[in-house]
């Protein structure tokens, strides 16, 4: 399949058709595209362009061969890929209107004005590798790498050290490409245990825990499903978490990759979780 964005609706199930799909050469989506974030307030959606080391804004509304309203790309912005992965991670602060972007080789994390467009410099970088949320009402940055969960001041840079750390066999914490965080409980979902055996779980953590604490709730998400969650995204009013099961993962080491033991692969999976909101 080429790449695009699809947008379902919120109870499709199955088979059911997208309402309307992103995609062609003009969107400039390419390959490799394993993140994109949106932003509520502008009513905009963020992309990676992972092969072109590019950042695209779309609208939010965009539909069919649509081309980006802003695309960030060039030698001044530093976003560069590396030889274990290509600049395929982002995430958007619409708050304090600022998109972070992981990069390789330095390991850094830049920091892009929102509305940046064209070869222009991140605002500033932390020297730091890993997956990034941003909780704008409690002003941190949760970075995710090494099974462990960093939590920062919002504008920590350059070598500035972590406010805490959530790490070891007692937290579970394990390494995510992507995680998720809700501001007005203080909570930090991602996944724990470790990944293909019998312990793999979705966890929800507090943004004041630090050290080797366990998760305040848990999903035996693989369990579940016999997949691994690689993506998190959030309904609060419906009180719903949703996961996406790709095909990468496997219920036991014992079985081959291609295997699916509820018929889950590539799929996104929605959960009821009132406990959290």
């Amino acid at each position: 399949m080429h790449p695009q964005i699809a947008a379902f609706a919120r109870l499709a199930k199955e088979n059911t058709p997208p309402t309307r799909v992103l995609e062609g050469q003009k969107t400039l989506i390419s390959r490799t595209m394993h993140d994109f974030a949106y932003d509520g307030i502008h009513d905009e959606i963020v992309v990676t362009g992972a092969l072109t080391l590019s950042i695209l804004t779309f609208r939010g509304g965009a539909n069919g061969e649509e081309p980006p309203i802003r695309v960030i790309n060039g030698p001044h912005t530093q976003i560069r890929g590396g030889g274990t992965g290509a600049a395929d991670r982002v995430n958007i602060d619409p708050v304090n209107n600022e998109i972070y972007v992981p990069v390789y080789k330095p390991d850094r994390i830049l920091v892009f004005d929102r509305l940046a467009n064209g070869d222009v410099a991140p605002k500033r970088f932390l020297n730091r590798e890993g997956s990034v949320q941003v909780d704008a009402v409690h002003n941190l940055l949760l970075v995710n790498a090494n099974n462990a969960m960093y939590i920062y001041d919002r504008t920590a840079s350059g070598d500035d050290k972590p406010k805490a750390v959530i790490q070891g066999p007692i937290s579970g914490m394990s390494t995510n490409a992507n995680f998720a965080v809700y501001p007005p409980k203080g909570w930090i979902i991602a996944s724990g245990g470790e990944e293909r055996k019998d312990n793999s779980f979705v966890g929800v953590w507090s943004i004041n825990d630090n050290g080797d604490v366990p998760p305040r709730y848990r999903i035996r998400y693989q369990e579940l499903t016999g997949f691994v969650a690689t993506g998190f995204g959030l309904d609060p009013v419906h009180k719903e978490v949703i996961f996406s099961a790709a095909g990468s993962g496997r219920a036991r080491p014992d079985l081959p990759r291609s295997h699916t033991v509820t018929g889950a692969q590539q799929s996104v999976l929605t959960f009821s979780w009132p406990e959290i909101f």
